[in-house]
């Protein structure tokens, strides 16, 4: 079902300025934005219906400025699910796009203390409403929920057929009782669309012997994630003889047992996805097994100020700069002297290129410039930690170490001594870092946030484009 998320920005639009592209559309495909220091001078929609490209949206007005363009694979299940951005109550200044795999860049300024969110959990947006003159005055969305993929069950088909639903939101236990001749019953507990617990039901018997084993524990609430499952299934019995389950950070013992010669081994996942449902046969014992997948999430850690830990996100320290998200990060190459960072560089994996983004200048003439470099795509940058100080009136940041996941750390750079220092830590278990966001201002590095997602896995799983759904996970 459609939802209308009401425009933000101009409170009270002129009829003959109001626009709206509707929601008879499957999905947003490419978005174009013209802006210059006024704001949003134009934006442009490009929508896929049945199959069908509409690219006839157009509001605003062209003059002169930057034109930025963020392109949405549609065709691999990527799809658009917010929008940010910056309003001064007349011209929309800034905007941010996510997807279920990517975060753009701002596109604009940050020139207004009035900041929107255009979001329903769950939901993806598939239409946009607004009004325009000379500038983007104001913008609205429509959104619509977004189905999970159904991985088809594999194994026997020959007993009762059982099926959790697709509408949980992660996996966090699972229960097996294993028998001689396979696996005799499962059961998985699953959380909502509200982050409640719901214990699933048991598929198979409990009759004829066997032994249950331990469960196997998803810590959801610390950002573990099920990617997928190996499964031994034993065609003459038709029967599931054993499991083992892969997570984001660790992968559980073999759960039942098989001989090699007599079972054929098959894997429920997809790079880039998570498990979030189950589905199959089974009768005295598992005789197949399915799954639903979804995207996993993009995790965005915020700055943090110098004096109490809290969140720094009044915009008294410099100017707000934001990478967005990529496939991984190659090199960081940090600027300071005995003071604080004066500029940072990062380069990115994009698609298997390399795009670089500086933040701050280079001025002192004492300047000091180190870099640490990334294997990737062998490994991947999971931490920061750093020091800052509060010199009314603005946070100075004065040392960045950085950590791998091969467990490699890089020198400290920087001032790691001075009174009032604050230690901060940007991490997730089991997630790597895929792009930095924060605040600088001429020769001063302010502040720094980052996004995670979590750890890629080497197993190959299902192919999405042979499913018809949610693609993996993509970069900017």
């Amino acid at each position: 079902m459609t939802e209308r998320l009401e425009a933000v920005g101009e409170s009270s639009p002129a009829s003959n300025t109001k626009w709206d592209d509707g929601s008879d559309h499957d999905d947003v495909t490419k978005i174009r934005v013209r802006g210059d220091r006024e704001g949003i001078q134009f934006i442009k929609f490009d929508y896929v219906g049945t199959g069908q490209l509409n690219d006839k949206s157009f509001h605003g007005f062209s003059n002169q400025g930057f034109t930025q363009t963020f392109e949405i694979d549609h065709l691999n299940g990527e799809h658009l699910v917010s929008v940010e951005g910056f309003h001064n109550r007349e011209v929309i200044q800034g905007l941010q796009f996510k997807t279920n795999w990517k975060v753009s860049e701002i596109m604009g300024y940050e020139n207004s203390n009035f900041k929107f969110t255009l979001a329903v959990h769950g939901k993806k947006i598939i239409g946009f409403h607004g009004s325009a003159r000379a500038n983007l005055n104001s913008l609205g969305a429509y959104v619509t929920w977004i189905t999970p993929t159904k991985l088809e069950a594999k194994g026997g088909k020959g007993s009762k057929e059982w099926n959790d639903g697709a509408e949980y939101e992660a996996v966090t236990k699972i229960h097996i009782r294993a028998g001689l001749k396979g696996i005799q019953n499962i059961k998985f507990d699953y959380v909502d669309k509200d982050g409640h617990t719901k214990a699933g039901l048991e598929h198979g018997s409990t009759s004829g012997g066997g032994y249950t084993l331990e469960p196997f524990e998803i810590k959801h609430v610390d950002m573990e994630y099920l990617l997928f499952v190996d499964v031994y299934y034993n065609k003459a019995s038709g029967v599931i003889q054993a499991l083992q389950f892969k997570t984001n950070t660790k992968t559980s013992e073999l759960m039942g047992c098989y001989d090699e010669e007599t079972v054929t081994k098959f894997s429920l996942g997809c790079n880039g996805n998570k498990i979030t449902g189950f589905h199959g046969y089974a009768d005295k014992y598992l005789n197949s097994l399915g799954a639903y997948i979804t995207s996993l999430p993009l995790t965005k850690l915020e700055y943090k100020d110098s004096v109490k830990g809290r969140l720094y996100d009044n915009g008294t320290s410099g100017y707000l700069w934001d990478d967005g998200t990529f496939q991984g990060v190659r090199k960081v190459y940090v600027y300071y002297d005995s003071y604080c960072i004066q500029c940072v560089r990062f380069d990115y994996d994009n698609n298997g290129k390399v795009k670089s983004r500086e933040h701050g200048t280079k001025t002192t003439a004492k300047l000091q410039e180190r870099e640490f470099v990334v294997d990737y795509p062998n490994e991947y940058l999971t931490s920061v930690e750093g020091t800052n100080v509060y010199i009314y009136p603005q946070a100075v940041l004065t040392s960045l170490t950085f950590k791998t996941s091969k467990g490699r750390t890089s020198p400290s750079f920087g001032n790691v001594f001075g009174p009032n220092l604050v230690e901060f830590v940007l991490e997730r278990k089991g997630c790597a870092l895929v792009g930095f966001h924060g605040r600088s201002m001429y020769n001063i590095l302010h502040t720094l946030g980052a996004y995670f997602f979590p750890m890629p896995s080497p197993e190959d799983g299902e192919k999405l484009e042979e499913q018809g759904g949610d693609g993996g996970y993509g970069g900017v």
